[in-house]
């Protein structure tokens, strides 16, 4: 059973993790072919969200390891007013959010092109 779920996390967030060192538009490109690919699953769109995180997480622990993050949490930190750890939150949010919203769509849309297609 943490085999067949352990293994398609740590595959996608690879994959994760390759594509957004294309850019940050790469996580809903990867997350919607993830979405249409596990269309028949229930839990493909939070694998992809978790995957997203847990790869930009692994980016982000990268670029501390290389440079000086926690200046630069502070200071954007200062500039929107909230706390350093607020902007790490919001820098795993983000790529998880838009992963789990392409998959859901890219689901959708295959589910649908599936049912049509056996009607045919």
């Amino acid at each position: 059973m943490r085999a067949r779920v352990l293994l398609p996390l740590v595959l996608v967030t690879a994959a994760f993790a390759v594509a957004s060192m294309l850019g940050w538009w790469a996580v809903p490109v990867a997350a919607a072919v993830y979405g249409g690919m596990t269309h028949s699953h229930r839990g493909g769109p939070l694998v992809a969200g978790v995957a997203a995180m847990l790869a930009w997480g692994v980016l982000l622990a990268v670029d501390a390891w290389l440079g000086p993050l926690s200046r630069v949490a502070s200071l954007v930190g200062g500039v929107l007013q909230v706390r350093p750890i607020a902007v790490y939150v919001v820098t795993l949010a983000f790529p998880g959010l838009l992963a789990v919203s392409a998959a859901l769509v890219a689901r959708a849309a295959t589910r649908g092109v599936a049912a049509r297609w056996r009607e045919g």
